[in-house]
């Protein structure tokens, strides 16, 4: 596969729709280059921090994202235009808070989108296929958290039809945040 930062000039000469493949242990240094990529891109406008810079580099370092990678709670997907990766998405299972009730449900805990193709149905694409997934796996709720401050992610999730059923926590390792949680019925 082609580096995933080529993407631009690939996606200048097509308009193909993305897909969505589960990840492989082969791509894990592209997950954890589109996860320091992405995690900058979608906070450090919200909070230019050094501490975001510590966390993103923590948090994505090809080490860390192996051993998560590795969690059998875990799957990965990739999603691509014209075969360049351009986001991810990880699904984590046996993780629940209380505003879920009994519901039986799987967290979407991470889905992020280069922001040059965000308007090209990656983020729609890789919901579908974790949909898909948490179907298949005999789940009727997806849920996630999202930071307070993320407005645009906020009215991502809620033009897909999830709604805002309550609030968790969330440490970056040093500062404590409010997460909305969101949930979707499968």
């Amino acid at each position: 596969m082609e580096r995933w930062d080529d993407a631009v000039t690939a996606m200048n000469s097509s308009n193909k729709e993305p897909t969505v493949r589960n990840a492989t242990v082969e791509d894990i240094n592209i997950l954890a280059a589109l996860g320091t990529t992405t995690c900058y891109e979608a906070y450090f406008e919200l909070d230019p921090s050094s501490d975001l810079a510590d966390y993103c580099a923590r948090i994505y370092s090809p080490e860390n994202v192996r051993i998560e990678f590795e969690d059998l709670n875990s799957t990965y997907f990739i999603a691509e235009i014209n075969d360049r990766a351009v986001g991810f998405a990880k699904l984590r299972e046996n993780n629940h808070v209380d505003c879920l009730g009994d519901r039986h449900a799987i967290e979407l805990q991470r889905i992020y989108v280069l922001e040059r193709v965000k308007g090209q149905n990656v983020g729609k694409a890789m919901i579908a296929r974790c949909l898909d997934a948490a179907r298949e796996k005999g789940y009727d709720t997806l849920w996630l958290g999202v930071w307070e401050k993320n407005l645009r992610a906020q009215g991502f999730y809620e033009k897909i039809g999830m709604k805002n059923i309550g609030t968790t926590g969330f440490n970056d390792g040093k500062n404590d945040f409010v997460n909305f949680v969101y949930a979707i019925n499968i």
